[in-house]
């Protein structure tokens, strides 16, 4: 569990998400079929980064989005309901700069828009309340901005990864296309122009569980409390012309070497645990 929950998530809390989260996992086979560890990192947790708590998003967006996703055949299918429809629900749209005020579903909510941080972590815990596993990814910023002093606001940019069945495939929040997942604007570039290892200019994706390496927060870059895997790789190495799980392999690979072995469990108090893991 982060640091920064320790001294306000009881375990009531840790349990009603897991719960609920369980109550999703059985309600499609595909959602059944996500492997245990992906399921305690990225479906399970409460938080992606270092968002605000405010309202019980889990619940709201389980009863709002499972019917919409009932019918799914896929992961991939599911996903791609969801940020085809869940923004016209609540009228929600982008609009620059609003990191970090605007940032949580609820804070999203209450504004009615947000900028990509908080459309992607919008998007992340509504794959998530219906069981697919979904992280933000994003860079500080981009390789072609030429700026390193941490001091300034880079030209970053968030997104999301979703788990697709076997890795890890991409998509802009409230950027729908109907060519399927791996297909946006910064792909192939800006994102094959990314450098791996650089604090500032590679691509990560969160992680609730520790890695070792922080995910950077454009906003507050003294903070290293999200941990983060280095993805840039994988962005790197996909072809142009994308096949669902085109990350698969590099993407995976970077996961499995971050992540360490989680136990398994059914019940919504062990699932509990697996929030509370320091």
């Amino acid at each position: 569990m982060p640091e920064r929950d320790r001294k306000t998530v009881d375990r009531k809390f840790l349990v009603h998400h897991a719960r609920l989260a369980l109550k999703a996992r059985r309600a499609n086979s595909w959602a059944a079929a996500v492997p245990w560890e992906v399921f305690l990192n990225d479906v399970l947790p409460y938080r992606n980064l270092d968002e605000p708590i405010d309202i019980d998003w889990r619940s709201l967006f389980l009863k709002r989005f499972g019917p919409m996703v009932a019918d799914a055949s896929s992961l991939t299918e599911a996903a791609q309901l969801l940020n085809r429809d869940i923004w016209k629900i609540w009228g929600l749209h982008f609009v620059p700069d609003k990191s970090p005020e605007i940032m949580s579903p609820g804070q999203t909510l209450a504004a009615g828009d947000a900028s990509c941080t908080g459309l992607s972590i919008f998007l992340a815990d509504a794959c998530r309340a219906v069981g697919i596993p979904a992280r933000v990814a994003g860079t500080p910023s981009w390789v072609q901005d030429r700026r390193d002093s941490p001091d300034e606001r880079f030209n970053n940019h968030n997104w999301v990864e979703v788990y697709d069945g076997s890795g890890w495939s991409f998509t802009g929040a409230c950027e729908y296309n109907t060519a399927g997942l791996n297909h946006t604007w910064f792909f192939p570039q800006p994102a094959k122009g990314q450098t791996p290892g650089s604090h500032w200019h590679a691509i990560y994706a969160a992680s609730y569980r520790q890695t070792g390496l922080p995910f950077p927060l454009a906003w507050a870059p003294e903070d290293e409390s999200v941990p983060g895997v280095d993805v840039t790789q994988a962005y790197i190495d996909a072809p142009v012309t994308w096949a669902p799980t085109a990350m698969a392999a590099a993407a995976a690979a970077a996961a499995q070497a971050a992540a360490a072995a989680a136990a398994g469990g059914g019940a919504g108090e062990a699932a509990a645990q697996g929030l509370a893991v320091a």
